[in-house]
């Protein structure tokens, strides 16, 4: 495998608190013709006249924007390990991007510095020829920018408590969320990533999809992850919402359970149309009082915490 820096590197800019998925450094990755291979890990370092702390977490985008695993904090070592893995087809390259989500509180102290992200190691089984690391543009730490924001409620289609449905349901809602834009900017979904945490598997459902204003989008599953794609984005004007629900069929499971959470934060792909940059939904509580329903927690894993 070859690994190096991609053709085009991101803009420099500024790195707003609260903002989420910026782009520091595009890597091209490029299996021989010999065979598929498989990238287990990505080792990232935090390089620049900056600190550890302006940055929240260090993620793995792919070609198209979307976020692959989660979110990774740097170590003592001002680096993070991005270990969901990936594949790169035989003769074939991928480009993808480290990119930072910025806290959503900081200090004047970092104001004015400036970050960075190397690629200092590919972990992968095959032979890894490249000049490591690999750098990026780097980006200017802001703390005085206001970006916009969202608030977040269950669904008025949410089932909201624990249900039993018989096999052959079909058009079944199992979960749904409100997003509501701030007074800062409009905002734009991009995508939006549901984790099913129950005992089924995904043969016991079908037509497994995210509905938006009626609006059916098609989800990919991997895994426990279900990932719709809202194509150029759906826009939210300052102060209006979105209702965003997840249905398909029960074709089998019987005595299984399902739930669709969203894990974190960020599996919620929202920016803001003014200045541009993705936003880092709030950690809600919604909770306390509402224990047992369908709920935004105080903790991530999940975020969004799905009827059983």
């Amino acid at each position: 495998m070859t690994v190096t820096a991609a053709a085009t590197q991101p803009a420099a800019q500024l790195a707003p608190l609260g903002a989420a998925r910026i782009p520091f450094t595009k890597v091209t990755l490029t299996a021989s013709a010999d065979g598929d291979v498989t990238v287990n890990g990505l080792v990232v370092e935090r390089t620049g006249q900056s600190v550890d702390a302006a940055i929240d977490g260090v993620i793995l985008l792919d070609e198209n924007g979307m976020q692959l695993g989660i979110a990774k904090t740097l170590n003592s070592s001002h680096q993070a390990t991005l270990t969901e893995s990936f594949m790169v087809k035989a003769g074939q390259s991928r480009t993808m991007t480290l990119a930072v989500n910025r806290p959503t509180s900081g200090t004047s102290a970092h104001a004015g510095m400036v970050a960075a992200l190397s690629l200092v190691q590919v972990n992968t089984s095959a032979t890894v020829n490249g000049s490591f690391p690999i750098s990026g543009t780097a980006q200017t730490i802001n703390e005085g920018l206001t970006i916009g924001s969202v608030t977040m409620n269950r669904g008025a289609l949410d089932p909201g408590t624990t249900a039993t449905k018989e096999v052959g349901v079909t058009g079944y809602t199992f979960s749904s969320i409100r997003v509501t834009a701030g007074s800062a900017e409009n905002i734009r979904l991009r995508s939006l990533k549901w984790n099913e945490s129950g005992s089924v598997s995904a043969s016991d459902l079908a037509n497994v999809k995210t509905y938006v204003d009626g609006t059916a989008y098609d989800t990919v599953q991997s895994g426990d992850y279900y990932t719709a794609s809202f194509g150029s984005g759906i826009v939210i004007e300052k102060g209006f919402n979105k209702e965003i629900s997840i249905k398909g069929d029960i074709i089998g499971g019987s005595s299984r359970t399902t739930a669709f959470d969203i894990a974190k934060r960020t599996d919620l792909d929202v920016g803001g149309e003014l200045y541009g940059y993705g936003i880092t939904p709030p950690q809600t509580n919604t909770c306390a009082a509402t224990t047992g329903t369908a709920c935004f927690t105080s903790a991530e894993d999940p975020w969004y915490d799905g009827a059983v």
